[in-house]
């Protein structure tokens, strides 16, 4: 399933509303469709913390409880067993821009992006012609080495700050996701692997 909108640990309240489509029919074990494909799936903000000098770790809590069918409104408690950094270039820019410096000059812009190209075992370029496309050239190579995603899938893939714990003690923390380097944030786009409570 996918986020409709950007979810940010900065901006970000309990009970502020999220909503996510199913991008696959959800199936049981023997084959039944629980929930279709372009179902809408509600959840809330349980908990935001937003880094600082006093906090070391940005938090974010998500429970997703129910889901938007066809046929009406279905109670559903979900857990999510991974997160996926979305493929879309765009927001893996403004991602990149965001947890560096502010963008100045061509020099703080590049050196960064310069820096991640060469641990690919490329030649950083001399001058990109904008943050977005040296990203975007990154996010690219990012994602080809990327493991297939599957129902087995589980804790967080393109996304190496952020950490995902499932609060099996208390359900109405929902999962929490945490960061030690940056606010947590998530981007209009994620994919999301969910998992029904029993």
């Amino acid at each position: 399933m996918q986020l409709t909108k950007t979810v940010d640990a900065k901006k970000a309240k309990p009970g502020d509303e999220i909503v996510a489509t199913v991008t696959h029919d959800l199936k049981s074990n023997t084959g039944e469709v629980i929930v279709a494909k372009d179902t809408k799936i509600m959840g809330h903000v349980t908990q935001a913390q937003a880094r600082s000098k006093e906090q070391k770790e940005s938090e974010l809590g998500i429970a997703f409880d129910h889901a938007m069918t066809k046929t009406g409104e279905m109670n559903q408690p979900m857990s999510i067993q991974a997160i996926i950094a979305p493929l879309d270039n765009s927001s893996s820019a403004d991602r990149g821009n965001s947890q560096g410096a502010p963008v100045t000059g061509g020099s703080t812009a590049s050196s960064p992006m310069g820096s991640r190209n060469t641990a690919m075992g490329g030649a950083p370029p001399p001058s990109p012609p904008s943050p977005g496309a040296a990203t975007g050239t990154d996010a690219t190579a990012g994602s080809s080495a990327r493991p297939p995603i599957n129902g087995n899938t589980q804790g967080v893939i393109g996304m190496p700050e952020l950490k995902l714990e499932a609060n099996a003690q208390n359900a109405a923390l929902g999962s929490v996701m945490s960061s030690g380097k940056g606010n947590v944030k998530l981007e209009s786009g994620t994919l999301m692997l969910l998992r029904v409570n029993p």
